[in-house]
């Protein structure tokens, strides 16, 4: 471990390398956005992690998301983003589910307890399952908006959902969370401020644009950590 985090170790004092090391975080979603953030979480020092995600590997998804390759065609997400992140750090303290979050699947938090949570999913119910469960429980998150049909990696920001436009996802996300009274404004995002070029289906998506969402991801759970 020491070894791994060497250069950490020149940038950050011990006490923030001990709350790196002993954070949980729970990614939900291991696509083109969510791979990079957990990618990025474990080169930072992150050791302990829930990870989530009901899909499994296609070979469209190797354009851009970056914890799988050829070898992992047809296997669950869940399997091969652990293998890919133990080939990493064999030191890693891993639990992996399948399930898509719902109101109903979100008790898979109850039981983990995480200390962070990453949202990287599409699905509008499960991304309010994840919003209303941490702030029900005081747990700082940070959601991925929508990167697909985007081709600027230099309009993606860290900003809240009441400050978002320009993206369906945002829009419906803040229709839904409204209805549920939650305060948009204390909703943290990744966002990107490009109109999608693109509109019909399916998404087309770039790896510069969706990886540097999962960067900025990480960042925020990396940089939360270290203010706490």
């Amino acid at each position: 471990m020491e070894q791994r985090l060497k250069r950490l170790q020149l940038l950050f004092k011990a006490s923030d390398i001990e709350k790196i090391t002993t954070a949980k975080v729970a990614v939900v979603g291991l696509g083109g956005v969510g791979g990079p953030a957990l990618e990025c979480l474990v080169r930072s020092g992150i050791r302990h992690f829930l990870l989530i995600d009901s899909d499994i590997v296609q070979s469209s998804n190797l354009n851009r998301q970056t914890l799988y390759d050829i070898s992992n065609l047809g296997m669950k997400k869940v399997s091969a983003a652990k293998n890919r992140i133990q080939a990493i750090a064999p030191d890693l303290d891993i639990i992996t589910s399948d399930v898509s979050i719902t109101m109903e699947s979100i008790t898979i938090l109850d039981e983990y307890q995480p200390d962070y949570v990453i949202d990287a999913i599409d699905s509008i119910i499960g991304k309010c399952a994840l919003i209303n469960w941490a702030i029900k429980h005081q747990i700082p998150f940070v959601s991925s908006l929508g990167m697909g049909n985007r081709i600027n990696p230099l309009a993606i920001t860290l900003t809240t959902l009441a400050k978002t436009s320009s993206d369906p996802l945002a829009k419906a996300l803040r229709t839904e969370l409204r209805k549920q009274k939650i305060d948009i404004d204390q909703v943290p995002v990744v966002f990107s401020s490009e109109a999608p070029v693109r509109k019909q289906k399916p998404v087309g998506s770039y790896m510069a644009v969706t990886a540097s969402a999962g960067l900025l991801l990480a960042h925020y759970i990396v940089a939360t950590i270290l203010e706490r």
